[in-house]
């Protein structure tokens, strides 16, 4: 089954996928963010979920998965959707990998992210939620290995922003003037 019909379905998995991962599912999908007819994109697509920042996941018409952040950041991170939900589910809150120096060693990667998940696991128990239970039963529900190293999940997320064509937001002034990405999220 389609795992976003599936989410779109299932208000519980839903729910789950949000607390687990900030990722909202949106009930059908719509065009992304233009700001009021600024913003355009390299790379046509439709906005199928939100974070709760605002930010959105764009199913990309090659069938990856581009980000735009509320921030101004955009590019793609995911091949395909079964990659995107492999890699919510195992690096939630994935914005906070995205320290390029990291990427260079697969050890250092290795324990920067053990890092980066455990600060998230104790932030997640101050306020009553065991993360890494409502990860397992998300990964169960969705049929996604849960990895105990995320290294490889990291590494192909790094290739995938890194890969061309880029997904690349550009906006245009009042004036004519625009400002474009580079359509990598390292890229800061």
């Amino acid at each position: 089954m389609d795992l976003i019909k599936m989410l779109r379905e299932d208000h519980d998995l839903s729910d789950l996928l949000r607390d687990v991962c900030d990722v909202e599912i949106l009930p059908g999908s719509e065009t992304p963010q233009d700001e009021d007819g600024h913003l355009t994109y390299s790379i046509s697509g439709e906005t199928f979920a939100r974070a709760g920042s605002g930010s959105e996941y764009i199913l990309l018409e090659d069938g990856s998965i581009g980000f735009w952040g509320s921030e101004g950041g955009c590019g793609r991170i995911a091949d395909d959707l079964k990659e995107f939900f492999g890699f919510m589910v195992n690096c939630p809150y994935w914005l906070d990998y995205l320290d390029e120096d990291e990427y260079q060693d697969r050890d250092g990667l290795s324990e920067f992210a053990k890092e980066v998940f455990e600060e998230h696991v104790e932030n997640a128990k101050d306020i009553g939620f065991d993360l890494p239970e409502a990860q397992q039963r998300l990964a169960i529900r969705l049929g996604i290995e849960r990895k105990a190293d995320v290294v490889d999940i990291l590494m192909r997320f790094y290739d995938r922003t890194k890969r061309g064509p880029r997904f690349i937001s550009t906006y245009t002034e009042d004036d004519g003037s625009t400002h474009s990405g580079t359509g990598s999220l390292f890229d800061r």
